[in-house]
């Protein structure tokens, strides 16, 4: 994988711990699918951010989003090598300080999160749709900043709501078998 934009924009990132290319489980986001995230963020860069990655896998988002100037990320994945490899990640990178990595189901994690985010990615499995049960706790959790976007990354086969709770779809765009839905709360 490799960083497509910002202060680390062009570095590959390594996974350390084995594993292999197209391990059971393990779909990282394509290059493309990330510049099209990122350009619906606009222009005017993450300063200020706090960013949470679900079900982050190899970290490629919440790298990304640290590498275009994001504050904090938090990452949040099952596998315990794969929390190894993006912690690795950060520190190689130069954002081991502004990382956080936690072990754990999200839809557990997300019932006991404490910061506030303004970006939040969440991108389970293709086989898996948790996002009815993620969402809601982020909702319930009263996490997320006024302008916060959600961006749900699924298979195109894959329909989510139109709302849930006060997180209202905004968009939804297809890259080939890949869907990207945003929310944004809506009172």
């Amino acid at each position: 994988m490799r960083i497509g934009g910002g202060s680390a924009g062009g570095r590959r990132v390594r996974r350390r711990s084995g594993g292999r290319r197209g391990e059971a489980g393990l779909r990282p986001t394509s290059s493309r699918v990330r510049l099209a995230i990122f350009s619906m963020l606009g222009p005017g860069g993450l300063s200020g951010f706090g960013v949470l990655d679900l079900y982050a896998g190899t970290g490629a988002l919440g790298l990304e989003a640290l590498s275009r100037g994001a504050d904090s990320a938090e990452f949040v994945e099952q596998d315990e090598r794969r929390c190894r490899d993006i912690k690795e990640a950060a520190i190689e990178l130069g954002f081991g300080d502004q990382a956080t990595v936690r072990r754990g189901r999200c839809e557990r994690v997300t019932t006991t999160l404490a910061n506030r985010y303004d970006i939040v990615f969440i991108d389970p499995p293709y086989a898996d749709d948790p996002f009815s049960e993620v969402i809601s706790n982020l909702d319930e959790a009263d996490v997320l900043n006024p302008d916060a976007v959600i961006f749900a990354e699924h298979s195109a086969r894959t329909e989510l709501e139109e709302r849930y709770g006060r997180l209202q779809r905004t968009d939804s765009r297809t890259y080939g078998d890949t869907a990207v839905s945003t929310y944004r709360l809506k009172v």
